[in-house]
């Protein structure tokens, strides 16, 4: 687990590769998505970015051997404090659904 820190209406961009058990990377083939989850625990979502879909503004997951992760400006318009920052894998070949394949801490800051 890592710490993100982002500050409010400040992009973002990030990168993150999917590993297997054994540390090899996974590259998302035909299909499959990659999505990126912020929340706070029983709560919903205040930004998700799922890969080939970006949001109304602008932000992006890019898939490949690593991942880019793009957070602009204008979705981290949120109220700041401590988040948790969840990547997830859909495999198309497989069992057809998400997998939590890594969990960070989020902090969103004021904008200094």
């Amino acid at each position: 687990m890592t710490l993100v820190l982002g500050q409010k209406e400040r992009g973002l961009t990030r990168n993150v590769e999917i590993l297997k058990a054994n540390g090899d990377v996974i590259t998302p083939g035909v299909g499959d998505l990659v999505r990126v989850r912020i929340n706070r625990q029983g709560q919903e979502d205040v930004l998700s970015v799922t890969s080939g879909t970006p949001t109304a503004n602008g932000s992006s997951v890019t898939v490949g051997a690593t991942n880019v992760v793009r957070l602009d400006a204008d979705d981290l318009d949120f109220e700041p404090g401590t988040y948790t920052f969840f990547v997830e894998y859909f495999d198309n070949a497989d069992a057809r659904e998400w997998k939590e394949v890594d969990r960070e801490v989020f902090v969103l800051e004021h904008t200094r």
